[in-house]
C-alpha cells in the first residue's frame, strides 16, 4: 500500500501544516482516526515516525505552493520540488553523477529523487548514496513539480490531489 496526498497550501498557511493537513487525511482515510490520535516522534537523525503505530509508514515535504504526504506500509520517502534554475555549484554538490540530463526539470526529478531516498533510509539529503535497494516512482501530475516516492520495493501509488 503506497499512497501520496497532495494539497495546495491555503493563503497564509505554514508549509509543513499543509503536509501535515495532507497527512492527516490520509490517515483518516487510511484508519478512520486523525495524524494527530498518534505520537509523532523523531529518529536521532529527524526522520519522523509515528511511536505508537509501527504498521504506518510516512513521509512529509513541500515546496512552492504545494505539500506532499507520502503513506506506506513500509518505509517512504517523499518530495516535491517546484521546478526551477538551480545553481551549478549546488548541481555539482549534490547530484554529481546522477542529473540525467541539464533542463531545469532533469535537475529538479535528481534532486527530488535524491532527497526521497534519503527520507526514505533516513539519512537525509547527505546521506543518500543509493546503496540500499529501493524502488522510484516520479510524477509529474502538478504543472511545474516534481514529486519522486521511494519505497523498498516495486509498487503502484494511489495519488490524492485536493
Amino acid at each position: 500500500m503506497l499512497k501520496l496526498y497532495i494539497t495546495k497550501l491555503k493563503p497564509s498557511e505554514k508549509p509543513h501544516d499543509a503536509a501535515m493537513r495532507a497527512l492527516d487525511k490520509a490517515i483518516f482515510e487510511l484508519c478512520g482516526k486523525r495524524a494527530t490520535d498518534y505520537k509523532i516522534d523523531k529518529t536521532r537523525l529527524g526522520k519522523p515516525f509515528f511511536a505508537d503505530c509501527e504498521k504506518i509508514k510516512f513521509s512529509l515535504s513541500h515546496s512552492g505552493e504545494y505539500a506532499a504526504a507520502a503513506v506506506a506500509d513500509m518505509e517512504v520517502g517523499v518530495d516535491i520540488e517546484r521546478v526551477r534554475p538551480v545553481s551549478a555549484r549546488v548541481v555539482q554538490r549534490f547530484l554529481s553523477g546522477i542529473v540525467a540530463g541539464s533542463s531545469d526539470e532533469d535537475i529538479i526529478e535528481a534532486w527530488c529523487k535524491k532527497e526521497s531516498y534519503g527520507k526514505f533510509v533516513g539519512t537525509g539529503l547527505v546521506g543518500a548514496d543509493f546503496s540500499k535497494p529501493h524502488f522510484m516512482l516520479v510524477f509529474d501530475c502538478i504543472p511545474g513539480y516534481k514529486i519522486a516516492v521511494c519505497s523498498a520495493k516495486e509498487q503502484t501509488a494511489e495519488i490524492v490531489v485536493f
